[in-house]
């Protein structure tokens, strides 16, 4: 919805400079009026990862050339940059922004470096609330681990009550995350120990990538 507002307002600044019925018809009224939306966007998101990235670079110690000569900053700049442009998701910049700070240090390869940005552009930011969530439930909880039973999903949608009206949704969520080896679960439903229903929930891998996506 907020996206729509955004492109809605877009189109409203946009007409107001061009006349419609001055551009002709027969499929260039469409494709420069998307062309000119695609434009405005791009400009505000590349401006907002701009301001982002700055702020993240300006707390590395590390020289100008440190950086420049650091392989693994050079392939997450580029592919990351490209995502943020694409994404309408603020929060996912955040992510991805985090991740261009700390790919300056990671002593990961390129290739794993290269497959969590990958994630982030795949992942909603449902997934990415789901895995950071499952990875310290008690943190997001008001449950008592000595609660008697439940079940994982009892405990997610106690946090994110929106979530209990898309339970297929949050299905597909999970079986991705499991697929993806970051999620230990392929489903919530299991009912189990209340110490079970808050246990940890994320991976080894999931554990890095959480810490390659966020900001000590």
């Amino acid at each position: 919805m907020n996206d729509l507002k955004t492109l809605a307002k877009d189109a409203v600044e946009i007409s107001a400079k061009t006349a419609l019925s001055c551009i002709p018809v027969g499929g260039a009224l469409v494709t420069n009026v998307w062309d000119a939306v695609k434009s405005n966007s791009a400009r505000k998101r590349l401006k907002e990862w701009q301001d982002m990235l700055e702020d993240r670079l300006s707390r590395i110690e590390a020289t100008l050339e440190d950086i420049g000569n650091n392989e693994n900053f050079t392939s997450a700049i580029y592919q990351a940059t490209e995502q943020a442009i694409r994404t309408g998701s603020r929060t996912k910049r955040e992510y991805l922004a985090n991740a261009v700070a700390n790919s300056v240090s990671c002593d990961f390869e390129e290739s794993v470096m290269m497959m969590f940005l990958d994630m982030i552009g795949k992942y909603t930011d449902w997934h990415l609330k789901v895995l950071v969530f499952f990875q310290n439930p008690t943190k997001f909880s008001d449950k008592n681990p000595s609660m008697f039973m439940g079940s994982p999903g009892q405990v997610l949608f106690d946090c994110y009550t929106e979530l209990k009206a898309q339970e297929e949704l949050v299905s597909k969520i999970v079986k991705e995350l499991h697929a993806d080896g970051v999620f230990s679960l392929d489903s919530l439903n299991t009912v189990m120990t209340g110490n079970g229903a808050l246990a940890k929930r994320t991976t080894k891998l999931g554990d890095e990538f959480i810490a390659f996506i966020t900001r000590d």
